[in-house]
């Protein structure tokens, strides 16, 4: 007999258009003026990886649930923000992580560049146009698009990354993101899968929003437009229920096979108990690059 599905229903943020009508929008970080709607606040029903037969794999669906120890202690996770904590993040688990990316997609060219450490503890009807991409993005995105993306690989990897798209091979960001000290119980990360969705592309199922004087430019590099994902019926859902300080979800967060992008973001668990504590978590992106063929 096959093993039950379990389920959780819950909230998570979607584009919901602009106030003057334009198919794209604009966010000033300095001032917070926006003619970004608040996020549509899609009900979603999200399975479980856990009790899903097969396991989504990277492979098979650009996402998976994987056994994870860190050397890193929640401490030296959470002193990130500082100059001396993120260069022990950067020269240590740095090194984790491009390991694992490695073993779970295949690469061996991969150039981890960048973390984020967030913690979350709002609750919905907070969700807000200007902070997109603060705390925890209750508004479901990919980090990348088409045009982003090939910019990142310029930006990082210079004459080299020119080359490599000149080439025309694949590449890819893929994101490692963990809890901090203790189990999720509130605000988890959800895959939103879109293999149902036969003409998904960037530019048909993604929004752009343009920064301006956005202060991310120090942490992320420049970037022209953040990419907010837009609601299709035929999404499915997925997260990894209590996700534990020995585990980590290594997922493509852009890729130039767009079969293989998976949008994500957090969301709301309705099953999250009132007096859950904060959501703590890292994330560090990598740029992959797969030889021709793979």
């Amino acid at each position: 007999m096959t093993a039950a599905v379990a389920t959780t229903s819950g909230l998570i943020g979607m584009w919901n258009g602009t106030t003057d009508g334009t198919e794209e929008g604009f966010v000033d970080w300095s001032t917070g003026k926006t003619n970004v709607n608040n996020p549509r606040e899609v009900e979603i029903e999200v399975a479980d990886i856990r009790t899903l037969n097969p396991q989504p794999t990277y492979a098979s669906h650009g996402y998976e649930l994987v056994g994870h120890k860190s050397g890193l202690t929640a401490e030296q996770f959470l002193a990130g923000a500082t100059p001396e904590g993120k260069a022990y993040i950067e020269d240590v688990y740095f090194k984790e992580v491009a390991e694992l990316v490695k073993k779970i997609t295949g690469s061996n060219d991969v150039t981890p560049y960048v973390h984020r450490v967030r913690q979350n503890n709002m609750r919905p009807g907070t969700f807000s146009t200007e902070k997109l991409s603060h705390t925890a993005l209750p508004v479901a995105h990919v980090d990348r698009d088409d045009v982003t993306g090939e910019n990142g690989m310029r930006e990082l990897l210079k004459e080299r990354g020119e080359e490599l798209l000149k080439r025309g091979v694949r590449y890819a960001q893929v994101n490692v993101w963990r809890t901090i000290g203790e189990p999720i119980q509130r605000w988890p990360l959800c895959f939103v899968n879109h293999s149902a969705v036969p003409d998904w592309t960037y530019k048909t199922h993604m929004a752009r929003v343009y920064p301006q004087n956005d202060p991310r430019v120090q942490i992320r590099g420049e970037k022209s437009h953040d990419s907010v994902l837009k609601h299709d019926p035929n999404y499915k859902y997925h997260y990894a229920s209590a996700l534990d300080v020995d585990e980590a979800l290594v997922f493509s967060s852009f890729d130039s096979e767009t079969s293989k992008v998976i949008p994500h973001g957090a969301f709301w668990d309705n099953s999250s108990l009132d007096d859950a504590p904060t959501r703590r978590s890292i994330e560090v992106r990598c740029w992959v690059v797969f030889d021709e063929g793979k």
